[in-house]
């Protein structure tokens, strides 16, 4: 490969290369009866969007398949539908990925959690990782001291750090090379090329990926979904999104704690009573969470005498 053939990172090609870590699709038969899995190319698009802009308003079921495939194959950067380019929206991202970091990093972990598959034998996410560094190595229009936000703390590393990264934060890594992508590469054109040979055309049938990125790096690199600061088996109770008047029409929370006298014998105070109307439950485990609602009434019993029940 000349120079001129390096692979260029632009809008486009990190695109493509997110669509080779999605989830597994649904059957044909399934497409067949009507369900969707919600990982087509435009669902995916509009999920990178709204990264960028958490207010985005959908289009009309179709109205973004053109645009989507204009933009994968890097014919387009800006249009109807897209926020890209000299926008408000792209500033506006600019700005929380600098002063509200956990923000966007948050919208990111979404992203991920909704269309990425993680933390399997296949390691699709390992995979993707490994192929951006590589892509970003080789593009030889990005200069070895610019910039990357892809810590999970919100700092950047150089260029040249790159290949030394052993342990990766996925949505942290994502949103810094997004949001390098967005900002600083905004003719999408640039890697045209690229796409073209990372997806040669296959007559009328949809040009498939069949690059070879990340391949080039045989060692491990440990990808994982942001730290908690719970401890393993942390439980915690949230109401939710409802609003302020929502809770205080529809769920009651009743505390009653009775801290009576300290034990004469021990000093300890007695068992504290807790009652919690229709709790949202999540269960902390590991890297995974489960979110269980209750939709009776839970009485926790706190102190010496431990215990409680769910109604």
């Amino acid at each position: 490969m000349t120079k001129g053939d390096n692979p260029r990172l632009c809008g486009g090609t990190f695109f493509v290369l997110v669509l080779q870590a999605l989830k597994q699709r649904v059957k044909a038969r399934q497409h067949y009866k009507g369900e969707r899995d919600g990982l087509s190319d435009p669902e995916v698009l509009i999920g990178l969007i709204k990264v960028i802009n958490p207010d985005y308003q959908e289009p009309k079921e179709g109205a973004l398949k053109g645009k989507t495939n204009d933009f994968k194959s890097c014919k387009t950067s800006t249009g109807q539908y897209l926020p890209f380019g000299n926008t408000p929206e792209i500033e506006a991202f600019d700005e929380r990925v600098r002063n509200e970091y956990q923000d966007a990093l948050g919208a990111m972990t979404e992203f991920v959690a909704l269309f990425l598959e993680t933390g399997t034998k296949v390691k699709k996410d390992e995979r993707l990782v490994k192929a951006l560094i590589d892509l970003i190595e080789q593009d030889d229009s990005i200069k070895q001291d610019e910039e990357f936000q892809i810590e999970e703390n919100g700092q950047k590393i150089k260029k040249t750090a790159l290949g030394g990264l052993d342990d990766v934060c996925l949505p942290a890594f994502l949103l810094g090379v997004w949001h390098y992508v967005v900002v600083y590469r905004k003719d999408n054109s640039v890697g045209r090329d690229t796409y073209d040979r990372w997806c040669p055309e296959n007559g009328r049938a949809p040009r498939t990926y069949s690059g070879d990125m990340g391949k080039r790096i045989i060692k491990t690199i440990n990808v994982r979904m942001p730290e908690t600061s719970m401890a393993e088996n942390d439980e915690i109770f949230d109401f939710g999104d409802e609003d302020a008047d929502q809770r205080s029409d529809n769920t009651e929370t009743d505390y009653d704690f009775d801290f009576g006298d300290e034990d004469a014998k021990t000093g300890t105070p007695p068992p504290r009573q807790q009652i919690i109307n229709n709790p949202l439950f999540i269960s902390q485990t590991g890297d995974n969470s489960n979110v269980i609602p209750n939709y009776g009434t839970m009485n926790l019993t706190l102190g010496k005498h431990g215990g409680g029940s769910n109604e």
